[in-house]
């Protein structure tokens, strides 16, 4: 399943403020993510 072993098994988020393309502003709470599906830019 896992191509690579990963040491990190997951990534905690801390809440930060993401600027969207249409000047809106989004509030993300902290939260852990998956490493491996990082779609967006980090």
């Amino acid at each position: 399943m896992a191509k690579s072993k990963s040491v990190i098994k997951r990534v905690y988020v801390p809440t930060h403020v993401r600027d969207l393309p249409n000047g809106e502003k989004v509030t993300v709470p902290g939260h852990y993510k998956a490493p491996a599906q990082s779609g967006l830019s980090e």
